[in-house]
């Protein structure tokens, strides 16, 4: 690991006990090599993508990270990056696992690894790693409709067969949001051939107590991520996918309890650092259709 000593021209120096990998783009699934380099070489430059002229330079130092929040919908190259170089993930006291897994669906046409493996992941890092250390994440539930069509579709179709199947993992949560239909996403939606549709929250209630009955069936909770409107529910929880508490039972040690101000007003998540990026080799390649951190159209 190289010391971070900043230079007149370097970038300033950020950090944080928490590195975020990444809300921005799949990095498990696409970029291990890439995150490596960088945890060997002791540091990664970041670039503010809503300004394209702040560039932050982040200790990957394991002097100061205390823990990674890994984020992605397919763990195959984590897991084979971690039996090749385990030591090196080992310098860290915490791994925490944001898995999401939601039904097959077209508008994750670019997802091509089943179910059942994807289970599979997800048994070998609870295995490993600990039921503390992952968050099973159903999200986004999104409704729309095809062009020429008056049907409407959701991407809920396995919600009671997964739901079931984490729960016989020993996992007793999970993460939800309701899709947000940025002008971006509509657009790119709409221009793939699906309309987008954003139900009114008394649908919205409606559902939710409808896929309650499932979890609670399996003794699952679910947990709102960034939706205030449904909170008063019975039953449904705010959601902290980046849980400073999780994070000090699994590292073993005490850790700052700040708010993450940089995210939404209604984001539960504790202050970490995002080491991702939106565009170049950060252009996540599932490209789902109705993501709002992918700028692709085609």
């Amino acid at each position: 690991m190289n010391n971070l000593k900043q230079k007149k021209k370097d970038p300033p120096i950020v950090i944080s006990p928490i590195i975020s990998c990444s809300r921005r783009t799949d990095i498990p699934a696409f970029l291990m090599e890439w995150v490596i380099e960088k945890i060997k070489t002791g540091y990664v430059d970041v670039t503010n993508p809503f300004n394209r002229s702040q560039i932050y330079r982040v200790s990957l130092d394991p002097k100061d990270v205390k823990c990674w929040c890994w984020w992605s919908k397919n763990f195959k190259e984590w897991i084979k990056a971690y039996h090749s170089g385990q030591a090196l993930f080992d310098l860290y006291k915490g791994h925490y696992f944001q898995f999401t897994i939601n039904s097959p669906s077209e508008l994750e046409g670019n997802i091509n690894i089943s179910l059942g493996e994807r289970f599979k992941q997800m048994e070998w890092l609870i295995e490993n790693f600990g039921i503390l250390s992952v968050n099973f994440r159903f999200d986004p539930i999104i409704f729309y409709k095809k062009k020429n069509s008056n049907s409407i579709t959701s991407n809920l179709g396995k919600f009671n067969y997964i739901i079931e199947k984490i729960s016989s993992l020993g996992l007793t949560e999970m993460i939800f949001s309701f899709a947000t239909i940025y002008s971006k996403v509509k657009h790119r939606m709409i221009s793939r051939g699906f309309i987008p549709i954003d139900p009114p929250i008394n649908k919205k209630k409606e559902i939710l107590n409808k896929l309650k009955k499932i979890c609670e069936k399996y003794n699952i909770t679910m947990k709102a991520c960034c939706q205030p409107d449904l909170l008063d529910i019975k039953g449904i929880e705010q959601a902290h996918c980046i849980d400073a508490y999780k994070i000090e039972k699994i590292i073993g040690e005490p850790i700052p309890k700040i708010r993450d101000s940089g995210q939404r007003k209604s984001c539960g998540c504790f202050k970490s650092k995002d080491i991702g990026g939106y565009t170049g080799k950060f252009r996540c390649k599932h490209n789902c259709d109705y993501c709002y951190a992918s700028p692709a159209k085609k």
